[in-house]
């Protein structure tokens, strides 16, 4: 055999290298994505009145357009921030994905994600025209109707990240997603933060319960600031993380 001759072995070893080296560049650039769209219900915090402060209860009236039944500073900073600000985030997850297209040459069907977020986000509009009123507090935790959780922006942001997951071919991202998705619109649902059905409260108490549900206080999770971060942490973490492992890819 002529030394001009390889050996296959280390020819497919190789390609495989490079393949592998070509799937952790391509899926190197979600982080900043999760990040912005993380970024966004943890700005939001600053749309209440009482992010942290434990207040008496009242009565938010839906839609919750805060993005959580709690009382916010003002309905016209929340109708801006979520129809004018939340739209920015989605461009410049767009001019990311473009940047390292023209750079790069790493195509991620990132329309996906921007796509099914601004959808969503259109969907607000339907809010104007959607039921409004307060929740009833003659009735209990289980009663709330189920159509009310979907009364709020938080969701918009949700489906994008649970998209960017798919798209990205990451669980992670996407459970984040879900995560979001799960605890705004149970609480919207419920009407108050940190709400909880009545079998929730049964596992909670170890198979008792009243049958009116129950709140979750622990972690401050009956408040907006407190929730938002809870809720919003995976998808923190998990741009985070890949950050600093795109920037390890980097050197």
């Amino acid at each position: 055999m002529s030394g001009t001759d390889a050996d296959p072995a280390a020819v497919l070893a190789e390609m495989d290298e490079l393949r592998a080296r070509s799937r952790r560049l391509a899926r190197g650039g979600a982080w900043l994505p999760a990040l912005i769209l993380a970024a966004l219900p943890l700005v939001s915090i600053g749309l209440y009145r009482h992010p942290f402060a434990a207040v008496n209860a009242s009565s938010v009236g839906y839609p919750f357009w805060g993005g959580l039944p709690e009382e916010q500073r003002a309905a016209l900073a929340s109708y801006v921030f979520w129809i004018i600000v939340a739209p920015l985030a989605f461009v410049l997850v767009a001019q990311w994905y473009r940047r390292r297209e023209h750079h790069q040459g790493i195509r991620v069907p990132w329309r996906v994600p921007v796509t099914a977020g601004l959808a969503a986000l259109l969907c607000l509009i339907a809010l104007f025209a959607a039921p409004t009123g307060e929740p009833d507090p003659t009735l209990s935790a289980a009663s709330g109707p189920w159509w009310r959780g979907l009364l709020t922006p938080l969701l918009s942001i949700a489906v994008a990240v649970i998209a960017l997951g798919v798209v990205e071919r990451s669980v992670a991202i996407a459970l984040s997603g879900l995560w979001m998705a799960v605890l705004a619109w149970q609480f919207c649902a419920i009407g108050f933060i940190g709400g909880l059905y009545d079998w929730q409260t049964r596992i909670l108490h170890g198979g008792e319960g009243s049958g009116l549900g129950g709140q979750l206080t622990l972690f401050g999770l009956d408040r907006p600031g407190p929730t938002l971060i809870i809720m919003t942490l995976p998808l923190l973490l998990v741009g985070l993380l890949r950050a600093a492992r795109s920037r390890g890819q980097l050197r």
